[in-house]
């Protein structure tokens, strides 16, 4: 903890004309934290926690799900249409940005029945993720969750 803290300290000074000293470089994030990634057992406190806090616990739930079993950037996610589920042979169909290649992935269970509960709560729509208001999610609403982040 104290290396993050370091870290911040580093990035808060500013250079001043007087002295016209420069900033040594940054460290690197491997000097600052062990590793760059989630373990599976983080993501699923993540995905409970995500679950017992809010109005729209199931449907936050399902999003950090979702997210994680299929690498999906928020872009992907909030643009998840049920035109690209198939909850018969559980399947979802990708389309990817950034130059990303389309592709179909397998459901998991719980991913379908997950996915089955938050059809039968929001079922005249056309998008997976919508607000209180029927609108599909934005990239915009999902990155200012605190809760998230």
């Amino acid at each position: 903890m104290s290396k993050v803290v370091e870290f911040k300290h580093h990035h808060s000074t500013t250079p001043t004309i007087e002295n016209r000293k420069v900033l040594p470089t940054p460290p690197k994030y491997s000097q600052v934290r062990e590793r760059e990634y989630l373990l599976p057992d983080e993501v699923n406190r993540i995905i409970k926690a995500a679950k017992n806090v809010g109005r729209h616990g199931h449907r936050d739930m399902t999003m950090v799900m979702m997210s994680y079993r299929h690498a999906l950037r928020v872009s992907e996610l909030v643009n998840l249409k049920w035109s690209q589920i198939d909850l018969t042979k559980g399947l979802i169909h990708i389309n990817r940005v950034k130059n990303g290649t389309p592709s179909v992935h397998p459901l998991a269970g719980d991913e379908i029945r997950a996915l089955r509960k938050l059809q039968r709560d929001y079922p005249s729509t056309q998008y997976l993720f919508i607000t209180e208001r029927l609108s599909p999610i934005t990239t915009r609403n999902k990155r200012g969750q605190s809760r998230f982040k």
